[in-house]
């Protein structure tokens, strides 16, 4: 970004240069610059036969993902990685802050208010003065009364003045000279609840739901009023806070703050537990909406850049968005690794199994690597007193309410049997010994209300293992 400032102009007798840095503008009074024509400046393995759970909190508030509106516009994922224009635009909302920059022209400097100037006339000291322009853009001249120099170059400010005199004296000699700088215009504000800003003497201007550029070109407008052909350049300097929904097949659905500085996706994916392991990544669903409430969305796949190592979509998530994650078709699995997306940063670096077995002690929670599968528990388990034939895996059905049993045989699941080694999850159960898993069973099916959520299932067990 450019900081914007005034040109500089060159001196009979003095040379005077303007720096501007870090959008800081010279304010001292400067050395007389006289009327000179300026240069030119520019500027610049196995699938558990039970639905995976996708979260506790959306039993207590569901967070189904929605149907698209029929006013949604909705672009498909792009095999490129793609992400439409449309959302690539940052909209402005409350709490953002933004900078207004003035630039400097690439012509001629213009007065303008606040701009502080020196007339000599040769041969009628007299009639020599100093004067600083008004917020009207005029000033005060001997003899003449009041003179327009709004918007004037130098040198026009200059010829303005030697005709007027030319009036009283005869073949004025006129010499006109910059000598302090108007203030510096450029100011920062923060969008209030309304969506509005205060511009210095403007007034109130609504930018809510604006473009960066959009917001330029509308208070470049409303500083034309005051400011001669004003060239601003507006900056996002501190972006408002981020919440976004997250609902489908993540461990903990719900309306989260996003912290990252360009929240992205993936950020959105961890806040919320991860992807479940029946989640489909290829076509992750974005939605945002438009101040005049119509919907864009697109689908955003993060699938095919883990599969082969490429860039996440560069999508950046802005306050308000749903993201959406999709389950799984049946019969669309070919292709889809989900041992993949497991280790991937998509999803929770680790998993917690209980395991529940008396002869060990009652109930015991193994903190795994997420991915794991049911010989990698086994290292929790006594195998020398353990009866491996009689294991049970329990989980969560978060759509049904209810816990599912899979019998599992231990000594098929080391000997390779991949039916066997079930994928685990976040939350699972594993029960060890005959008895123990057929009292739990004949109390679930005892059981007329469902449970509540994930909490009140391993609540449940930790309640029986402690009995």
């Amino acid at each position: 970004m450019f900081i914007a400032s005034h040109p500089y102009v060159r001196a009979f007798s003095t040379l005077c240069f303007v720096s501007f840095q870090a959008g800081v503008f010279l304010t001292n009074t400067v050395k007389p610059v006289l009327a000179q024509p300026l240069p030119s400046l520019e500027t610049s393995p196995g699938q558990f036969p039970a639905q995976p759970p996708t979260n506790p909190v959306e039993e207590q508030s569901p967070l189904q993902p929605p149907s698209p509106p029929p006013n949604a516009d909705v672009a498909p994922a792009s095999e490129s990685g793609e992400v439409s224009s449309q959302l690539n635009r940052y909209l402005l909302g409350s709490g953002d802050v933004i900078n207004v920059v003035f630039q400097r022209s690439s012509g001629a400097y213009r007065l303008g208010t606040g701009d502080s100037i020196s007339v000599v006339v040769q041969r009628f000291p007299d009639l020599s003065f100093q004067a600083s322009i008004n917020p009207e853009g005029n000033i005060v001249v001997p003899l003449l009364g009041t003179v327009s120099l709004q918007g004037l170059t130098l040198q026009e400010a200059q010829e303005k003045i030697r005709l007027l005199f030319n009036r009283y004296v005869i073949n004025p000699v006129v010499v006109l000279s910059l000598t302090g700088l108007r203030p510096d215009l450029s100011f920062q504000a923060q969008i209030s609840p309304e969506g509005n800003i205060v511009v210095p003497q403007v007034g109130i201007l609504s930018i809510q739901g604006l473009s960066l550029a959009e917001a330029q070109e509308k208070i470049r407008l409303s500083l034309s009023r005051v400011v001669v052909d004003p060239m601003i350049s507006v900056s996002l300097f501190s972006p408002r806070p981020v919440q976004v929904t997250i609902s489908g097949e993540v461990f903990r659905p719900g309306i989260y703050p996003v912290g990252s500085a360009t929240p992205r996706v993936a950020d959105a994916l961890l806040i919320a537990g991860g992807s479940t392991m029946n989640a489909d990544l290829r076509q992750v669903q974005v939605r945002r909406k438009l101040m005049d409430g119509s919907v864009i969305s697109q689908d955003i796949d993060l699938y095919g850049a883990l599969q082969n190592g490429g860039t996440v979509p560069n999508l950046r998530l802005q306050d308000g968005d749903a993201v959406i994650v999709p389950r799984r078709e049946v019969g669309n699995d070919n292709s889809y690794d989900r041992n993949l997306i497991a280790r991937s940063s998509l999803a929770v670096p680790q998993i917690r199994v209980r395991l529940l077995n008396y002869a060990a002690g009652g109930l015991v929670t193994q903190t795994l690597p997420n991915g794991s599968t049911f010989v990698d528990a086994l290292g929790g388990i006594n195998l020398d007193t353990a009866n491996l034939r009689d294991i049970a895996l329990i989980r969560f059905d978060p759509e049904r309410g209810r816990a599912v049993t899979q019998k599992l045989d231990a000594k098929k699941a080391l000997s390779g049997d991949i039916s066997q080694n079930v994928a685990l999850q976040d939350n699972d159960v594993i029960v060890v010994g005959r008895n123990l898993i057929t009292r739990i069973t004949n109390i679930f099916s005892t059981i007329t209300r469902p449970f509540f959520d994930v909490q009140s299932f391993i609540r449940f067990f930790q309640l029986f293992g402690d009995n």
